[in-house]
């Protein structure tokens, strides 16, 4: 089960219209259901009456009317599982999420420090099967395993984990499904970080948002209609390769002034440790310990706020492009949602939610008559493992 644009384009149908809509309000009758999701109350009726039969669903009481009483509905949590798994520089998270985006059951382990396939699919397999044994839920109501990286399933190979250099996004599935017996899809961290939050805060399936995330790099998961846009190829999103720059420096991807060449996390990074005060500042030795780019990032988004001026300068600058970029997304798409989600902007928002308000905000209400939100994820820590999980069950929705 791979993470192609194909798969799933298309307005929602009926069950996953349905499902959407409890999920964002439960509990909800089918009369308000079908005012909701603009389905005739037959249509509402027979598709309610399957959801119960196959125990995704149940009646939880009734709401007093003026004519007769309706009953209300709301999702099982526990009716349908899957499992999410995000591989990051240094560490692995695993998440089991049920129907309503609650985290059940949750593990984070050492990323194996060996590029060998052989190991890395046993020690996947073996925290899969502990995380599920822990959790005690039944493994027969899982539906898969979702997987995401940074470079996962399209981008360049030696972009993501140093451990996963070399393998593509579907040569993992392929292998982790055999290992498994789970059918797994697998996504890049910007778009199943944005299906996580959708799932996760219950965004209304009406909503359309972007989610822009920052980890080691720079990212968009845009979701319309419930659904994440993924493109022709699966390359939508690529919110790191915006140019803000005409005469910009080369970005790895073959263009230049991409706003990641400028002011992504790596570029943050490599200027302070270019800068021996703002390395200063913030920690930072050249020579040190292996240590990821989140958390380099971290430690100069921790020196800013504490007041370190050269680590704030970097981060200011940094998000002046990044806002820039964020304004051409919200014009291009007419949005009026904009989640920082992602361990850099959980670290950093302090600095770049402000900058996108502000430069967002310039032209909303004199020229565009909307206002856009900028929010930051509760969850943006675990947005993507979580998210991973929840695309495993949308495609069961989708069947």
């Amino acid at each position: 089960m791979r993470g192609a644009a194909g798969s799933r384009r298309g307005r929602p149908g009926a069950r996953e219209s349905i499902m959407d809509a409890i999920r964002a309000s439960e509990p909800l009758s089918r009369v308000e259901l079908a005012a909701m999701t603009g389905l005739t109350e037959a249509a509402v009726s027979m598709t309610v009456r399957r959801l119960l039969g196959e125990g995704l669903i149940v009646e939880t009481g009734r709401t007093p009317t003026a004519g007769k009483p309706r009953t209300l509905l709301r999702l099982d949590p526990g009716a349908r599982i899957a499992v999410g798994i995000y591989l990051d520089e240094l560490t692995t998270t695993y998440v089991l999420t049920g129907q309503t985006g609650g985290i059940l059951s949750r593990l984070a382990r050492p990323a194996p420090d060996t590029a060998d396939r052989p190991a890395l699919l046993r020690a996947l397999v073996a925290d899969v099967n502990l995380l599920l044994a822990g959790s005690g839920v039944d493994p027969d109501r899982c539906l898969g395993v979702g997987v995401v990286w940074p470079a996962a399933p399209h981008s360049r190979p030696e972009d993501g984990p140093a451990r996963l250099h070399g393998w593509r996004g579907d040569d993992l599935g392929r292998e982790l499904e055999k290992a498994t017996g789970w059918p797994v899809l697998v996504e890049n961290d910007a778009t199943a970080a944005a299906v996580g939050e959708y799932w996760v805060a219950r965004v209304g399936p009406d909503q359309a948002f972007a989610a822009l995330y920052m980890g080691t790099g720079l990212g968009a998961g845009i979701v319309l209609d419930g659904r994440a846009m993924r493109g022709g190829r699966g390359h939508a999103g690529e919110f790191g390769h915006l140019c803000v720059q005409t005469d910009g420096p080369p970005c790895w991807c073959g263009g230049r002034g991409c706003l990641e060449a400028l002011a992504g996390p790596r570029t943050v990074v490599g200027a302070a440790l270019a800068d021996p005060r703002a390395a200063g500042e913030a920690g930072l030795v050249p020579a040190g310990p292996r240590r990821s780019v989140a958390d380099d990032f971290a430690a100069v988004a921790r020196a800013a706020r504490g007041g370190a001026p050269c680590c704030r300068d970097l981060l200011e600058d940094s998000a002046r492009h990044v806002a820039a970029a964020a304004e051409s997304v919200v014009n291009l798409i007419d949005l009026d949602l904009v989640v920082l989600t992602g361990p850099g902007f959980a670290a950093a928002s302090f600095i770049y939610g402000p900058a996108i308000m502000r430069r967002i905000g310039a032209a909303d209400t004199r020229t565009w008559h909307r206002s856009v939100t900028v929010t930051v994820s509760l969850a943006a820590a675990t947005a993507s493992a979580t998210g991973a999980a929840a695309l495993v069950l949308q495609s069961h929705l989708r069947r």
